[in-house]
């Protein structure tokens, strides 16, 4: 059990008062604020208290920040996956068209590879075997074939005309330019035959000495992958398929299209030409775009999303949270404020009642010292007083009246017992010796009286200077009472045979301290029944608070031991 104060280099339980003067919860007096606490009072240091407050707020809000940053970069992190998992079903959609039409390309070459041109241009079969890949490329416009002349000879839908030709195409150009049999995807064109526009893959056909001899083409309309890509990405996004150069084939939503080169794309597929994420900026809207290489082809898929789209249920769910944080906050806030004027009011009522037990220990000294004086100088004289005129009765009785004579042995011996007992009475209610000749002396009657009465070995040692060097009168008073205290517990409740008694003086002037310590070796306070000793012990402290004493209380199965420390 501790019963704690402050003293000049130790802390504990009752240095409580202290700690909330310094928090500003209490005046620097001691005195608690009263939420009743006239305008003209001393002002309350609120500065430590509102710091604590607002740093207890400032956790609260950080945390949420913290909540808030998280969940947001956590949103974004999940977006960047879907728009790579979008992205990359994209490009393998796209892919897949491409290599269909590529597949589409080696078979119609070797159909129609040892063929000469007026059998493909009089072959039915041909027609309907074009005819059967068109329905197999759902995607496709049209098939045709083209001799080395530009001439178109024979197409899917069965159209011939000798007079329409593709001298002048890019596709054209390059088949017959370059010596290659690799697949040609030519710009964007708008065709001849449906006038849509278009994209063209080719194919070269070569003679047995490896000279241009026509090409195959396949027309795939950019309505095609218009609905593509528009069906794919949702109203807020934006898709786009574009060329290796960096044109546009198809832009969604079209609002924000155009053939224009994006310079982010540019800039990003400098750094990493396979695929990638970005942010830019398109028409004031704010966008995390990914993109992608269709692999063996010249295009990427690009998909981007808008971020306040993104982020608009996000900012929602904030907003939601951020309004119960504040009124969770405001009630916080008001919570502590009537706490805080409820736990001034009780501290006030509690040092008031401190107040008062410090006022009535000291005027039950004063009564004290007031009773053993009259009991010493008036009840003892008049005893004195009786016992001489018994004696002066028992000289003038005649030598034969024996049984006068006894009772009169009797009363004078009841008259000497009660002015005995009234001696040690008045010692106790206030010991003369303290004021007279210091602390020392008047510690060694209580002991040597204690022991007589008590049948304890008590053993006494105090410091020689305390003779010399006398304390202030009050603190003498308080460490003779806590003795006088401290001896009573031991003698009613601990049932101990053996008691020690410790009085030091520590220090230098002007800062020196008394240190006593009553030791004794019975049972402990933990065995005993607290309430019965619980009036001495606040009795202890109430008297070392005016002080600004310590008092420490150690108990266990070998004893107790109280030591008190007060500056004297």
């Amino acid at each position: 059990m501790r019963i704690l104060r402050r003293s000049a280099d130790r802390w504990g339980i009752a240095a409580i008062p202290a700690f909330l003067r310094r928090l500003g919860l209490m005046l620097p007096d001691g005195k608690a604020l009263s939420p009743d606490v006239p305008m003209n009072a001393p002002a309350l240091p609120l500065l430590p208290y509102g710091l604590l407050l607002l740093m207890s707020v400032g956790v609260i809000i950080t945390v949420f920040v913290v909540g808030v940053v998280e969940s947001r970069d956590r949103m974004v992190l999940q977006s960047k996956i879907q728009l790579r998992q979008k992205t990359a079903l994209l490009e393998a959609y796209v892919s897949k068209i491409l290599e269909a039409n590529d597949m589409v390309l080696q078979g119609i070459s070797s159909e129609v590879e040892p063929m000469s041109w007026p059998e493909i241009a009089s072959s039915e079969r041909l027609v309907r075997f074009l005819a059967t890949q068109k329905q197999f490329l759902k995607h496709s416009g049209v098939i045709a074939l083209v001799d080395r002349d530009g001439k178109l000879v024979s197409t899917s839908e069965g159209y011939r005309s000798s007079s329409l030709d593709v001298n002048d195409r890019d596709y054209f150009r390059y088949h017959r330019d370059h010596p290659s049999d690799v697949t040609f995807i030519g710009d964007p064109l708008i065709g001849r035959v449906y006038g849509q526009p278009s994209l063209t893959m080719s194919k070269a056909l070569r003679q047995p000495d490896g000279k241009f001899d026509g090409l195959i083409l396949i027309t795939m309309p950019i309505d095609y992958f218009t609905r593509l890509f528009d069906g794919a990405a949702s109203p807020s996004d934006a898709a786009q398929f574009l060329r290796e150069n960096g044109e546009v084939v198809v832009n969604v939503p079209f609002w924000e299209g155009g053939a224009v080169v994006p310079e982010w794309f540019r800039q990003s597929t400098t750094g990493n030409p396979v695929s990638g994420e970005m942010h830019h900026v398109s028409e004031g809207v704010d966008r995390l775009v990914a993109y992608r290489k269709v692999e063996g082809f010249p295009f990427y898929v690009t998909y981007g999303i808008d971020e306040n789209a993104l982020l608009a249920g996000w900012r929602q769910s904030i907003r939601v949270y951020g309004t119960v944080l504040a009124i969770a906050l405001a009630a916080f806030l008001a919570t502590a404020w009537l706490a805080r004027r409820r736990s001034i009011a009780l501290m006030y009522s509690n040092e008031s009642l401190r107040d008062v037990s410090e006022r009535l220990l000291v005027s039950q000294d004063e009564e004290r010292r007031s009773i053993a004086r009259d009991l010493h100088d008036s009840t003892g004289q008049h005893l004195i007083g009786a016992a001489m005129e018994l004696a002066n009765v028992k000289s003038l009785l005649p030598d034969d009246d024996g049984e006068t004579s006894r009772a009169l042995a009797r009363t004078s011996k009841l008259i000497s017992q009660s002015n005995e007992e009234l001696r040690t009475l008045s010692y106790l209610l206030h010991p003369p010796m303290l004021d007279e000749s210091g602390l020392p002396n008047a510690l060694e009657l209580l002991v040597v009286g204690f022991e007589e009465r008590s049948g304890l070995e008590i053993e006494l040692r105090v410091d020689p200077v305390l003779a010399a060097k006398r304390p202030p009168p009050g603190v003498e008073l308080t460490i003779f009472r806590i003795v006088q205290e401290a001896l009573t517990n031991i003698y009613r409740h601990s049932h101990a045979a053996k008691a020690t008694i410790r009085l030091i003086r520590q220090g230098s002037e002007p800062d020196t301290i008394l240190s006593l310590t009553v030791k004794d070796d019975g049972v402990g306070i933990e065995r005993r029944k607290r309430r019965n000793v619980g009036v001495g012990l606040s009795g202890m402290e109430a008297r070392l608070r005016p002080l600004d004493g310590t008092i420490d209380i150690s108990t266990g199965k070998k004893g107790t031991t109280i030591s008190v420390k007060v500056r004297g």
